[in-house]
């Protein structure tokens, strides 16, 4: 009785070979891949931070972005220095097709977690919903807006209202290597 079940198993749990395991990935939505292709590859520029109460400041900032999970998602490490020190943050991003939205999840060495929420508003724009953090023990409110171009160029703006109502104001223009 015991090896009909195992015989049962293997034959149920192991598609034969050739064979498509359909139940390995449900259909997939067009925003899904569109997010994917968008974003996936490496991108160089400069990143322009403006903090209230310093100069402006540019630096060279990089995405490493790689798809993930059978082309579900990315992961993107993005790293740069700045004048106060290096800085890098591992990000996730996907396209949630039971909730419509775009997901950005990221983890930064300044100690910062945060999970984006956005739509396409266009086949080159995503505009993530204002997300309510903390920094530095304090309240803030991040509005993240993506813009690409064309399919080799990103243009990304995050602008964090402290507070005190100050704005911090990032900009990072990239190209697709």
């Amino acid at each position: 009785m015991n090896q009909i079940l195992l015989i049962l198993f293997l034959l149920f749990a192991f598609p034969a070979r050739g064979q498509k395991d359909a139940g390995s990935r449900p259909p997939v939505a067009p925003e899904v891949n569109h997010t994917v292709e968008s974003i996936n590859g490496t991108w160089l520029g400069k990143m322009t931070a403006n903090v209230p109460g310093f100069p402006p400041e540019t630096f060279d900032w990089t995405m490493n972005c790689t798809i993930v999970a059978r082309g579900a998602g990315v992961s993107c490490t993005n790293t740069g220095k700045a004048s106060i020190g290096s800085m890098a943050e591992s990000c996730l991003l996907a396209y949630d097709q039971e909730g419509k939205a775009v997901h950005y999840m990221c983890v930064t060495s300044m100690g910062e977690v945060h999970d984006h929420k956005g739509k396409w508003k266009d086949a080159r724009t995503i505009e993530f919903e204002p997300l309510r953090a903390g920094l530095m023990g304090q309240p803030i409110i991040e509005t993240l807006r993506w813009h690409f171009p064309d399919v080799n160029t990103i243009a990304k703006t995050s602008d964090i209202k402290l507070a005190n109502g100050s704005v911090m104001h990032f900009e990072f223009k990239g190209n697709r290597q």
